[in-house]
């Protein structure tokens, strides 16, 4: 039965690849959909769960970009006085509160990292943001070295351990989970260590010359005490902190979560749409491929094959067709939609976070699960028509 499946395959191959086109978008769509909605759903719940900053505290003129900031890893150089630090720590409401300098590797020979990456030094002393997610809950030494970094969970790989950024060398002594922020996109080293090479790369002269490095900070993150308003302890940093913006992050993931509902309907509308497209394809193809072998078909039942084996024929002929067409459609689908969902990320500051292999092991069993739905909704009509045909009838109707 397979090797006949096969050979009709096979003789009416324009015929085949067109019923495995339209099997291939309907799946290739849907699996697309499943991955890219499940990474920036995982995206936004690592940010509520990890994100640990309640507040962050800018630049008055980078508020706009504080989405970028947290959850893009856009390079941003903007900066503050040092001593903001200090006054925030002591505002009332203020449980934490650790800085942060900005500044980023070049596409040029002094930058081993691939791309255009944000560089962030941190103070280990009173930082909360990195720390609680490193890979093994501990940095190689026990402490972070002028000469160290942390990788986040997606920053650009480090060949050999270690990598040239502005003209110096680092060694990785860590790397950090996901939390689906602009963390995971994120080289990180000492502050120190981060305002020394920013100042002497001759790739950011300008961006120095109103600003000296080793007297900044380009964000402050805040952590408020337990009973605190978010909203009234960013208020007051405002009030107190000349030129300073301060945004409660819980704002920023209810926007993001708030444009995700948003891009979830839509993409369910148009998946609903796509699937009753492809079922009626689907059905209007199979119906014509029955209607184009009526005599093939009648002959079998001529020859003492009966109504069930001849249907079967059918069944396995197209179940083959569609499901090749439904494996491929989702390898290329998981192959696509990281390149969708960086899109997304950039483009609409929407988190996002790596599936895990499990997480596209659903995706898979999915897609074939719908494809072979489809196909059998797609057979009912086809079926009814071939189960009613009398083998006479069914020969003559075929010209033979």
């Amino acid at each position: 039965m397979f090797s006949l499946a096969w050979k009709n395959i096979t003789r009416r191959l324009g015929g085949s690849l067109m019923t495995a086109l339209i099997a291939f978008i309907a799946v290739f769509v849907l699996a697309t959909s499943l991955a890219v909605v499940a990474s920036l759903e995982n995206g936004l719940r690592l940010s509520r769960e990890r994100l640990g900053a309640d507040i962050m505290v800018l630049p008055a003129g980078a508020s706009g970009n504080a989405s970028e900031v947290l959850f893009c890893a856009e390079p941003v150089n903007v900066y503050l006085p040092a001593d903001v630090e200090r006054t925030v720590a002591g505002i009332d409401g203020v449980e934490q509160a650790t800085p942060q300098f900005f500044t980023q590797t070049v596409n040029q020979s002094c930058c081993s990292v691939i791309g255009v990456t944000r560089v962030v030094g941190i103070d280990m002393k009173t930082d909360f943001i990195v720390g609680p997610w490193l890979v093994g809950g501990t940095l190689e030494g026990g402490a972070l070295p002028p000469d160290g970094i942390i990788l986040g969970a997606a920053a650009p790989p480090i060949e050999g351990g270690q990598a040239s950024i502005l003209g110096s060398v680092f060694y990785c002594v860590g790397t950090l989970e996901p939390t689906g922020s602009s963390v995971d996109e994120t080289i990180f080293m000492d502050v120190n260590a981060a305002r020394t090479i920013a100042a002497e790369s001759p790739y950011l002269e300008s961006v120095w010359l109103n600003v000296d490095p080793f007297d900044a900070i380009s964000c402050v993150m805040v952590k408020v005490k337990e009973g605190a308003q978010p909203s009234a302890v960013a208020a007051a940093i405002i009030e107190q902190v000349p030129g300073a913006a301060a945004v409660c992050t819980s704002d920023l993931i209810a926007g993001a979560t708030s444009q995700l509902v948003v891009l979830e309907s839509m993409t369910l509308a148009f998946l609903a749409a796509i699937m009753l497209l492809a079922a009626l394809a689907l059905a209007g193809r199979f119906s014509s491929l029955v209607s184009s072998r009526m005599g093939e078909l009648g002959l079998l039942r001529t020859m003492g094959v009966g109504r069930l084996k001849v249907a079967l024929s059918f069944v396995v002929e197209v179940g083959i067709v569609t499901m090749v067409a439904a494996a491929t459609a989702t390898i290329c689908a998981c192959l696509a939609s990281s390149a969708i969902i960086g899109q997304l990320h950039t483009s609409f500051d929407l988190p996002g976070a790596l599936l895990a292999p499990s997480a596209y092991g659903w995706v898979v069993c999915a897609a074939l699960l719908f494809a072979v739905l489809l196909s059998l909704v797609a057979l009912v009509q086809p079926m009814i028509t071939l189960m009613r045909q009398d083998p006479q009838e069914t020969l003559a109707k075929g010209g033979l």
